[in-house]
């Protein structure tokens, strides 16, 4: 296995956690309650990175929340 330097190849990536997504298997839920946190970075496959729980708030709606728009980097 030239180009492994440790261990075996990689599983394929079918998914994020490479294997493939069984809809049939997927949950599905009805948002009830909104949380505010903050986080790292919104990967371009839609999941959050080091999120970290802030609050619960309870002035929202999950009816109401949508995703906020990326802020510019200042670097």
């Amino acid at each position: 296995m030239e180009g492994q330097p440790v261990g075996p190849e990689p599983p394929p990536r079918g998914t994020r956690f490479g294997s493939p997504l069984v809809l049939s298997r997927v949950h599905w839920v009805r948002p009830k309650m909104v949380v505010e946190v903050s986080y790292v970075e919104w990967t371009p496959d839609g999941l959050l990175r080091h999120v970290v729980y802030l609050d619960e708030r309870e002035d929202k709606l999950a009816t109401e929340v949508q995703r906020n728009p990326p802020h510019a980097s200042g670097r």
